[in-house]
């Protein structure tokens, strides 16, 4: 089949049925579907298929009278068996707000907690890789910690150290 001829096939179709706007167009392609017949099969077969499908085409049904309501009432009642109902009765939202303000005062005493400790506000306090492990670390004990930690994760080992 021709390509140029087999884009266009479907307007042909739709213009069957409907009015055309460009007729001369159209009369091109029913000249050509008259001179090549395997565009005709084609055709032929494209034109079954659509009065197929118009055929089994149903009339639009409106729905009876009390269908949206009786939607919108079973909608409601499934609404009710929720958990999330109970925020709406004013038990559920003085639970809320208790929870809410538990949060904040465990948020509140967790960060004055911290910075009694000292590891909130103090800079972060590396020591540098040394040839001398023996060396002490200097500080205070918040400042030796995060130093000695950060010994540990950097410490690559020498190549002594290595096992063959």
């Amino acid at each position: 089949m021709h390509g140029s001829i087999r884009d266009r096939l479907e307007d042909l179709l739709i213009a069957d049925s409907t009015v055309s706007r460009d007729m001369s167009c159209m009369r091109d392609l029913l000249d050509h579907l008259s001179s090549c017949s395997e565009c005709a099969t084609e055709f032929q077969a494209m034109k079954q298929q659509a009065d197929l499908l118009r055929s089994l085409a149903v009339e639009e049904v409106e729905p009876v009278v009390g269908f949206y309501s009786r939607v919108l009432q079973l909608i409601e009642e499934r609404a009710k068996d929720s958990i999330w109902t109970v925020f709406d009765s004013p038990l559920g939202k003085q639970i809320m707000f208790a929870s809410l303000a538990l949060a904040m005062l465990l948020c509140t005493y967790l960060v004055a907690q911290e910075s009694r400790d000292g590891h909130l506000g103090d800079p972060i306090v590396a020591q540098d890789i040394n040839p001398d492990p023996d060396q002490p670390v200097m500080g205070t004990a918040s400042q030796q910690r995060d130093a000695v930690l950060v010994n540990f994760a950097s410490y690559h080992g020498s190549p002594q150290d290595a096992q063959p």
